[in-house]
């Protein structure tokens, strides 16, 4: 395990972010902590660490920028802002990783913080910059942590929720150990969880739907494995869980980070009007593939609805559970698709959704035979998808238009445009 003097990082080093370890297991503890503000944040960190001591001048740096580097939409300045007043306004407390963590001759702490001190907005030329500073504590770590775990932003940015984010930095920390350390259950909650008011729930249904779906993202998504082990005493759970960690081979992690991730999901999400605390919530219960998919079936709905829809994250729910609160009306007639997702923001509300089984039935059995296709085939369909959606007046977003000509028709962009086109093709005699 290192201890004084980490390396510099260098953009040769895949962007790494030696991060202290002081703010790997952090608990927010007024209000939830998003997923967007955490990248931000070690996107800050590095640049901090790169700039070295400015003494009062604090940093500065493009908006877009950070949000490029963070996998956001580099565009929303005004959510940019957000996160970082969410920096401000949220308190921190550190939660010990393991006795390693306390200096040798210092008594154990407890450390409560905000992730920074102040921020300042302004332009240069037409360009959004931002200035910040940080607490004298988390400074002091930030340019020269005690303690740091090597963070890969290229993976961060490609990780969906707060949960998988939170555990792959942990994880992170040990891979020269082989495993973290050994917490109750009720430990990692807060701190995957990125809240301190979650209710305390069993740990079956916790590890079901935020920690199994965190394993399987940073495995898919990560340089490195990670394995649950839940310990056990004459065959009863202890309560007391662990990870192992290991690296993937260097040609195992270049395959997978070519998988197209779409980093945009989060903005459509907020524009049609869900909140992202809302977003990420769904992510990690749903999983954020599937969230995607709803938020484009969600705007199909509200382009070829009748009569508004009042609360769209209720709607959006019941697309991911497949069952309504209430009955769709007789006169509701089948959704089309929505020309843009911006569009479809200020349309009119949804009708129900189809019938729920024998469309999904549908769509797998396409994307199955659309899988098995080969890729020369596969571009000819994408080309043919293309055509129609010009021929409708589909208007070709610039992150539809990129997937369709990299051939990436898994990515939520174009994956639900295609299986229904494709889908329909089929049937058409």
């Amino acid at each position: 395990m290192p201890s004084r003097n980490p390396p510099t990082p260098s953009r040769e080093a895949g962007a790494t972010f030696n991060k202290p370890v002081s703010a790997l297991a952090i608990v927010p503890v007024n209000r939830s902590l998003t997923v967007t503000a955490r990248k931000v944040y070690n996107v800050m960190g590095r640049l901090a660490q790169s700039a070295g001591d400015t003494r009062e001048e604090g940093y500065a740096a493009p908006l877009h920028a950070i949000l490029q580097q963070s996998g956001t939409d580099s565009s929303a300045t005004a959510s940019a802002k957000r996160y970082l007043k969410e920096m401000m306004t949220t308190i921190i407390e550190w939660r010990q990783l393991s006795p390693g963590d306390v200096m040798p001759g210092e008594a154990e702490r407890e450390q409560v913080f905000t992730l920074l001190s102040q921020a300042d907005f302004y332009k240069v030329g037409r360009e959004n910059w931002v200035r910040w500073w940080y607490p004298p504590a988390i400074k002091r770590q930030m340019l020269d942590p005690d303690r740091w775990a090597q963070i890969n932003l290229e993976t961060v940015a490609r990780l969906g929720t707060y949960c998988t984010v939170a555990l792959y930095e942990i994880c992170a920390r040990y891979q020269a150990v082989g495993r973290t350390m050994r917490q109750d259950w009720t430990w990692w909650l807060p701190v995957l969880r990125g809240t301190d008011q979650s209710k305390l729930r069993e740990w079956r249904k916790f590890k079901n739907e935020f920690v199994a779906p965190a394993v399987r993202g940073i495995n898919e998504l990560s340089e490195i494995e990670v394995e649950l082990i839940e310990h056990r005493k004459n065959g009863k759970f202890t309560g007391e869980v662990q990870f192992l960690v290991r690296r993937k081979d260097q040609l195992a992690t270049a395959l997978q980070s070519t998988q197209p991730v779409d980093a945009t999901v989060q903005g459509r999400a907020l524009a049609l009007e869900i909140r992202e605390h809302d977003f990420d919530a769904l992510a990690e219960r749903y999983g954020g593939e599937a969230v995607a998919r709803a938020l484009d079936t969600l705007a199909q709905h509200l382009a070829s609805a009748r009569t508004p829809i009042v609360n769209r994250l209720a709607h959006l729910k019941w697309i991911l559970g497949g069952v309504a609160e209430k009955q769709p009306l007789s006169s509701a007639r089948a959704p089309m698709p929505a020309l843009t997702v911006l569009a479809a923001a200020h349309g009119a509300a949804p009708v129900a959704p189809p019938a729920a089984t024998l469309e999904q039935e549908k769509l797998a059995e396409a994307e199955q035979s659309f899988a098995a296709l080969a890729r020369e085939e596969q571009f000819r369909w994408l080309q043919r998808l293309r055509e129609d959606l010009v021929a409708r007046g589909v208007q070709l977003t610039p992150l539809l238009r990129s997937r369709l000509d990299a051939g990436q028709w898994q990515a939520p962009a174009v994956r639900s445009w295609l299986l229904r086109f494709y889908a329909v093709a089929r049937e058409t005699p």
